[in-house]
């Protein structure tokens, strides 16, 4: 996962990312051809988010080679945009996102 980290504190910018957000057509095959075009490149998905409503959805990736995505996805027609994001590792557990959320209300961060 590529990361920032170009602040005078590593640590403060462990958490961010990049993100793609890839503007699909709500059509049949749409979220497998964005899969296999960056998949061929060998391009490997860390996480994704999918917003839609009847006429079109947003795809949210992170991805291990965002250049490379981002590359493959404008060549292949998408419309994509990159923007900085926090990436978080939640604990697989029941509960876990829930500890973690508890400590963005305790520091009284709205998310």
């Amino acid at each position: 996962m590529e990361r920032l980290g170009r602040g005078p504190n590593p640590q403060e910018n462990d958490m961010k990312v990049k993100q793609l957000s890839i503007f699909l057509e709500n059509q049949s095959g749409r979220l497998a051809e964005v899969s296999e075009a960056i998949g061929a490149e060998g391009v490997n998905i860390r996480a994704l988010s999918l917003a839609d409503t009847s006429g079109f959805g947003i795809l949210r990736l992170i991805v291990d080679d965002i250049a490379k995505a981002h590359a493959v996805l404008k060549s292949g027609g998408f419309t994509v945009r990159e923007t900085d994001v926090i990436a978080i590792e939640i604990p697989d557990r029941p509960g876990g996102l829930g500890s973690v959320l508890k400590i963005f209300a305790d520091a009284k961060i709205n998310i």
